[in-house]
């Protein structure tokens, strides 16, 4: 199982948020190989309030699920 887990992302301007994917069981390293700390993790609100920064997913680990469930359809 698997679970999308937001953090800021230093490498654009204005800031933003970039999804990745990491395993339930493991949630210290993304599919894409990025090493995740909790401390940098970001929890959208849920009730719509606060602030909405732009935000994007991390390609490498969205081809790494597509991959795997190709793998499955087969």
């Amino acid at each position: 199982m698997y679970e999308m887990w937001a953090e800021h992302d230093p490498a654009v301007s204005p800031p933003a948020v970039v999804w990745h994917v990491v395993a339930k069981d493991d949630a210290t390293a993304s599919l894409c190989g990025r090493f995740l700390e909790p401390s940098q993790r970001v929890v959208p609100p849920t009730d719509g309030t606060g602030p909405a920064l732009p935000d994007r997913y991390c390609d490498p680990c969205l081809v790494t699920v597509r991959e795997a469930m190709a793998a499955t359809d087969g």
